[in-house]
């Protein structure tokens, strides 16, 4: 309760005098009835109040549309709009001065209007467009450093669901007591699956300490483990890695590939029996890497998109590249799922 009341106080600051704009033509109808009804004695100071304070009208509601309208995004259009507010007030409040008082021209000059005009719009309009300015990267600074720290945060789950699910203990004990039962049977098998799980170790472990990680290294790790694990399942299991250099030097999120293949064996390879295959395929399509997860599994089940893992992959997505990125995850052509992240093809770092 506090939180809501709180943020309803802040967004009426936020408005600022802004709130009370739509008062003003109701103040300047009510002036030109008055205005009217004085007939030919009606003052030439009135004339001139009645013209500033339509100016002041107009640009202020130019300004609260400028402000609230959510098309404006930029800076640069806000004060655009501002400006053409304030021309357009200028021109309409001396266009009503010379409607509601023709001898204008003759009484007094109208670039001393105009000049009285414009200062009075500049000294009242233009400090509240300026605190509005002020407020909008105030908010977008702090917009940012929640989104940085969201991300960071992200990050930190996705290292300990790694050391819990990647690294867990159960998959360490499965790899070596696979690997004792094969000294015996195949000597040579057994050394694959030690060397296996030493380069997938090695690949893991110091990558959870980066925020950031290329295609080629996430790849590398994911095919290191997928061996494992086609030790383990014997021929009934394959798998295949496609990727070209070039698409291998992209920038990716650490953990995200290994999210969508361990999703794949949890769900999909290891419940299903007969011959399962896990295929892996990056490639760039106008300056977006899609990176494609796919399997001939069980297919969709209920629990399928709603691991932890899934879920913290697509916030970081969101997070990091907004609408430019997004997780899909579809029916494969016969049966199982294929899961794909598409993001900006990027080198260099990540934000």
């Amino acid at each position: 309760m506090r939180t809501d009341m709180t943020i309803t106080h802040a967004d009426k600051d936020e408005s600022g005098t802004l709130n009370e704009w739509p008062l003003l033509p109701m103040l300047a109808v009510l002036g030109l009835l008055v205005y009217a009804s004085l007939g030919p004695g009606r003052s030439a100071w009135l004339a001139d109040s009645l013209a500033i304070l339509l100016a002041y009208t107009l640009a202020q509601a130019g300004l609260c549309l400028s402000q609230k309208i959510l098309w404006f995004k930029h800076a640069s259009q806000r004060w655009a709009i501002l400006a053409l507010s304030v021309a357009l007030a200028l021109f309409a409040g001396l266009k009503a001065e010379a409607a509601f008082w023709p001898t204008m021209t003759t009484s007094h000059a109208s670039w001393l209007l105009s000049a009285i005009i414009l200062v009075f719009l500049l000294a009242t309009v233009l400090p509240a467009a300026i605190d509005q300015e002020i407020r909008h990267r105030t908010q977008a600074s702090l917009a940012a450093e929640a989104s940085k720290h969201k991300v960071e945060r992200q990050m930190l789950e996705a290292r300990l669901a790694a050391l819990q699910g990647q690294i867990e203990p159960h998959f360490l004990f499965n790899t070596l007591a696979n690997t004792r039962a094969l000294i015996h049977q195949d000597a040579n098998q057994a050394e694959q699956m030690l060397n296996h799980l030493i380069a997938y170790l090695r690949a893991a472990m110091p990558d959870m300490r980066l925020s950031t990680t290329t295609l080629g290294q996430e790849l590398d790790r994911a095919a290191a483990y997928l061996q494992i694990f086609q030790i383990r399942l014997g021929a009934r299991f394959q798998f295949s890695v496609q990727a070209t250099d070039e698409v291998r030097a992209c920038l990716i999120p650490p953990l995200a590939i290994m999210s969508l293949v361990e999703n794949a064996i949890k769900h999909g390879i290891e419940p299903q029996p007969g011959e399962v295959r896990i295929d892996i395929c990056a490639r760039s399509e106008a300056g977006q890497l899609l990176v494609t997860v796919s399997d001939n599994g069980r297919g969709f089940q209920d629990e399928l998109g709603s691991g932890v893992g899934l879920l913290n992959v697509q916030e970081r997505l969101l997070a990091l590249f907004g609408e430019q990125a997004e997780l899909q995850l579809q029916p494969g052509e016969k049966n199982g799922v294929c899961a794909t992240i598409s993001l900006p093809a990027k080198t260099g770092k990540l934000a």
